[in-house]
């Protein structure tokens, strides 16, 4: 079974550990794609053609079929209160049952209803009542979560509203943008016909970036924030979604003089242990984003799943593919001569020493990240002692 925070397949978007026929139609399976997408993808990114007929019979022999599928009541009970306990709990049902689709839990989404009724009532209670958990507020956290979650960095193709990549790096090292923005260029293997960015400081070497790829000044442009809603709306879905948790985690940390904001070892080692945690949470959101349905709409909206949108744009009656092709020899060249290297990080080497030294594996649930956190300080200051 593919693993659901992979991504990419052909150009890193579809990609799965093992390439084999079964592992492939249970990934595009899982994420809900209709049969005829599926066809497709396995046509267009594996090379691999069936008919319709052949395809159903492929669902009938690996036990994956849409109405009634079996589950074991245990797992997806075990499965639901892994995920609430964490940044899922302020997710509603639907949300959550699309997350165990993602991770190959097949369970009927009355079901997920009644299992977090029955795990987390009180948070089901005010999520029905207000559509929101009760969170604190007076305080502000703008300035907490630039400093311990860093800077959170995304883009969206407006005419698909896919999510191209998400991103989270040091807070205030703007040259990552343009990183990210590159290897996002890289990753898919072209750039945009049109850029259009907020007038924010970090977007400055991104439109240059683009500018020189285009080879024209026009194809990169400058909005008011309330003018680029698209992306302004996915920010307020991540915020009360997702990283509303991590803001009021890291915000007890601070209160509980776990962590102190003035000490640079404390930060280097917060940022050591959440980093990579952060952005896998990120992938996994990404994901979640690019394979929920977008409903039929009497405003400007196109139906469908967004990764089909995007990559199947002739299934939706749109011919125009707009990725504009950059080669390799452009891409080097923006690479070497406008992407700062990395700076060397002493504090991140040490970390890294004693993991590997102390045999600490790497967190996969915010508890371990907390748990590495503490030991690592532990070593630093007995060390210092």
């Amino acid at each position: 079974m593919a693993d659901a925070n992979e991504d990419g397949l052909e150009n890193d978007h579809f990609e799965t550990h093992e390439e084999d026929e079964e592992s492939l139609i249970r990934y595009y399976f899982y994420r809900g794609f209709d049969y005829k997408e599926i066809v497709l993808f396995l046509l267009q990114n594996h090379d691999i053609q069936m008919s319709m007929a052949t395809f159903k019979r492929r669902l009938r022999r690996y036990g994956l079929r849409r109405q009634l599928p079996e589950y074991d009541i245990d797992e997806a009970r075990a499965s639901i209160q892994s995920l609430i306990n964490g940044p899922g709990c302020l997710q509603g049902y639907r949300s959550v049952w699309h997350t165990l689709q993602l991770r190959g839990v097949r369970i009927p989404r009355i079901v997920v209803q009644q299992l977090l009724k029955e795990l987390d009532p009180e948070g089901t209670e005010m999520l029905r009542k207000a559509h929101r958990l009760k969170r604190r507020t007076g305080e502000d956290i703008t300035i907490l979560v630039r400093t311990i979650l860093g800077i959170v960095t995304g883009t969206i193709n407006s005419s698909r509203m896919d999510s191209l990549f998400m991103d989270v790096s040091t807070a205030g090292v703007e040259k990552y943008y343009a990183a990210y923005y590159l290897d996002a260029v890289e990753e898919y293997g072209g750039c945009p016909v049109d850029l259009v960015t907020d007038l924010g400081t970090e977007n400055g070497t991104m439109a240059a970036i683009q500018s020189f790829l285009r080879d024209d000044p026009d194809s990169h442009r400058y909005v008011p924030s309330p003018r680029n809603q698209r992306i302004e709306a996915w920010w307020a879905f991540l915020r009360r979604l997702h990283s509303t948790w991590w803001i009021n985690f890291f915000k007890d940390m601070v209160d509980n003089r776990v962590v102190d904001l003035t000490s640079e070892l404390e930060m280097e080692c917060l940022w050591f242990c959440f980093s990579q945690l952060l952005q896998n949470a990120l992938d996994e959101i990404k994901e979640h984003w690019n394979t929920h349905r977008i409903r039929k709409s009497r405003y400007d909206t196109v139906s469908g799943r967004p990764d089909s949108l995007y990559y199947l744009p002739e299934l939706h009656g749109v011919n125009e593919r707009f990725l504009l092709p950059v080669g390799e020899h452009e891409s080097n060249y923006v690479r070497s001569h406008i992407i700062e290297s990395d700076y060397q990080n002493c504090f991140q080497d040490y970390f890294r020493y004693v993991s590997g030294m102390c045999h600490l594996g790497q967190p996969a649930h915010w508890n371990e990240a907390l748990d590495l956190y503490n030991t690592l300080l532990q070593y630093a200051y007995n060390e210092n002692e």
